[in-house]
């Protein structure tokens, strides 16, 4: 499909992936964008864009029926992240929201729907070489199972409406603008309350945001790619002291304390309790700490033989990308020319020991 001169409505684009994904149809691929987002106080990043931002809400038809109008094509990246919540506003926005976009795309009768799903449809704690044909993993967790909830809407749209669906399961993505695997750390790093659990030795399956808008853009293009899943990340074994090691160099605080698993579980239970208390979600549960010693990786061998997908930055090059916008950001001391950083080089090449082997099939 050529998508070059099509309209196309992203959903949750004041968001990090949406948003960066409208920025990229509409400056490199001639796509006529509708932005759609919530709350008009958070479009500034799109603004200067040669796009149409367009006010709408999952909940309310007829916003959407409005905001659907004459569309080509859909990119569903509206949804709720968290670890945890209330029950029913994750079911509102991430199942009934995906139910409300998926009828009105079908009975509008859009060319392709491209709906962003996660990995976290396989659970918390994910089997060894998960692919596309692994089952769903329900999980008790309210993202995770949402997440399922919403992908079999989607199929049900596609069996049964016809619409021309494709699922998009990215792992942990980061970059610039991205609140759970970049500005959130780096605010831990930078308060001093980041920790690893085991020595950071469980793997994390992560995505640098454009190669997640790459794939994006190759399973767009692709007329094969209706009806199909396809999982996304870099490709690479990394452990999250590695990972998170780039954040601390980024923040002059290169050393990180450890925790083993056990003394995690009981700083995030008595972090759980006073949460009870104050009605603020806590910084870290049991859950997070089981997760963060997982070393499950996951198969990107179908999303590579079917659409060409290679990640084009690696873990490095993504970092020190994502360094230099948190800088200009504020998130980061600005650092002189001498010194690495903006106009040198990146702080976070320095002395990260990292081991990027690529993913075999």
């Amino acid at each position: 499909m050529e998508i070059r001169g099509l309209s196309a409505l992203v959903t949750g684009a004041s968001g990090f992936i949406g948003g960066r994904l409208a920025e990229r149809l509409a400056t490199e691929e001639g796509v006529r964008i509708r932005a759609m987002v919530r709350d008009a106080k958070k479009t500034e990043r799109l603004r200067g864009l040669q796009l149409e931002i367009v006010i709408a809400d999952l909940l309310e038809l007829s916003s959407l029926r409005e905001a659907i109008d004459e569309c080509d094509l859909v990119f569903h990246c509206a949804a709720l992240v968290r670890e945890s919540g209330d029950r029913d506003e994750f079911f509102r926005t991430n199942v009934k929201g995906t139910q409300n976009i998926l009828k009105v795309s079908s009975d509008t009768e859009v060319k392709k729907f491209i709906h962003f799903s996660s990995v976290a449809v396989y659970g918390m704690n994910p089997p060894e070489r998960a692919d596309e044909t692994t089952p769903y993993q329900p999980c008790g967790n309210v993202y995770c199972d949402t997440k399922i909830a919403a992908e079999k809407a989607v199929w049900t749209a596609h069996q049964e409406a016809g619409l021309p669906v494709v699922v998009i399961r990215p792992a942990n993505v980061y970059g610039p603008h991205s609140n759970l695997w970049t500005i959130r750390p780096i605010r831990l790093i930078n308060s001093g309350q980041m920790m690893l659990i085991n020595r950071g030795t469980g793997l994390c399956n992560c995505v640098y945001i454009d190669n997640l808008v790459d794939a994006t853009l190759l399973a767009a293009k692709c007329d094969q790619s209706v009806g199909q899943v396809y999982l996304v990340s870099d490709g690479i074994e990394v452990t999250w002291k590695e990972f998170f090691g780039y954040y601390a160099q980024m923040a002059g605080k290169p050393k990180i304390r450890s925790v083993p698993e056990w003394l995690g579980k009981t700083i995030a239970l008595g972090m759980e309790m006073t949460s009870k208390l104050t009605g603020k979600p806590p910084k870290l549960t049991r859950e997070a700490v089981g997760f963060l010693t997982r070393r499950a990786r996951f198969s990107i061998e179908k999303v590579r033989l079917e659409l060409g997908y290679q990640p084009r930055f690696s873990l490095e090059e993504g970092m020190k990308l994502t360094e230099q916008r948190l800088r200009e950001a504020g998130y980061l001391p600005r650092v002189q020319d001498r010194q690495g950083g903006i106009g040198g080089e990146s702080l976070c090449s320095k002395n990260i020991p990292t081991n990027q082997r690529i993913n075999s099939p």
